[in-house]
């Protein structure tokens, strides 16, 4: 399993962004391991480069939260993915929750609206690539575009 943790160029505006992503890398390292940790990062954004020397990092181009995780998933691949958006409140129990789910897809979901973690199996994620070609200059969340990927190929993903 690997960990996508996509920033967006709106993510520019949070003042305590950095402390809430240092408290998840440093937990997400405990649990899944230093070497399978990504993010996606604008231009803007090339000081977390030197915040987060463990992270591999891919460039979000566009700015967006779609066209980052469509680069982040086509970088990965070939294995499942932990995605998270670091403007949420995750708690431990929840990400814990959430990789203790492999082998299913499963989004982290209140009142239809996405909640920062969304765990994508490595079956589906060309789907779920193709999918999000189509969208790229559209800004839709996430629980939008799984209920695409689920009505034009029938991938089922379960909401916690």
């Amino acid at each position: 399993m690997k960990v996508l943790i996509v920033f967006y160029s709106k993510l520019l505006q949070e003042r305590d962004l950095l402390q809430r992503v240092v408290d998840k890398v440093n937990i997400l390292k405990k649990l899944i391991g230093p070497d399978s940790l990504y993010a996606v990062i604008t231009t803007e954004m090339k000081d977390f480069i030197d915040k987060f020397p463990d992270l591999v990092f891919i460039r979000n181009d566009r700015g967006t939260f779609l066209y980052g995780l469509y680069k982040g998933l086509r970088k990965l691949r070939g294995n499942d993915v932990l995605v998270l958006d670091p403007s949420q409140v995750i708690s431990l129990d929840k990400l814990k929750e959430f990789i203790s789910k492999r082998r299913q897809n499963a989004l982290y979901s209140e009142e239809g609206k996405w909640k920062g973690i969304a765990l994508l199996r490595l079956i589906d994620l060309d789907y779920l690539i193709r999918t999000l070609e189509g969208l790229l200059g559209e800004e839709k969340e996430l629980t939008a575009v799984m209920e695409k990927v689920r009505q034009e190929y029938g991938i089922q993903y379960e909401t916690l």
